[in-house]
């Protein structure tokens, strides 16, 4: 049984994350369109670098987040003392906790990184925000 209700969850964020693509892909490539006709360059590269990083991050990590949260709450509340049911609710919790943990600690152990090998007035300056290309 609880096979079943993780492939129904798994089927589930896999569709709310095609919609959220679909809804967010217009404004993510940064040239070469037709809004923006202009030939794509070398900072183009990293625009697109960071949307697609601010996307998954933020975008995409925490609906999905919330939306586990509430799949394992309801399994949590509808399991009716089944062992396994309640293991799986558990399981889904912590590994949410733990792969948001993972993302933003990243994110956040780069910046630092970045931050004291360049110093306050380093050459690449803030590595998540770019120049507007010329």
């Amino acid at each position: 049984m609880t096979k079943k209700y993780l492939k129904v969850l798994v089927i589930f964020v896999f569709l709310v994350g095609l919609v959220g693509i679909n809804s967010a892909q217009a404004g993510i490539v940064p040239c070469g369109t037709a809004e923006n006709p202009d030939p794509c360059k070398l900072c183009h590269l990293w625009l697109l670098a960071s949307k697609v990083i601010n996307f998954i991050s933020f975008t995409l990590a925490i609906p999905i987040a919330i939306l586990l949260f509430v799949a394992a709450g309801v399994l949590f509340m509808i399991s009716g003392g089944n062992e396994n049911r309640i293991t799986l609710a558990k399981s889904i919790f912590t590994n949410t906790i733990i792969g948001i943990v993972i993302i933003f600690l990243a994110w956040l152990i780069v910046d630092t990184l970045l931050k004291s090998i360049a110093g306050s007035g380093g050459v690449i300056g803030a590595w998540n925000s770019f120049p507007a290309c010329p």
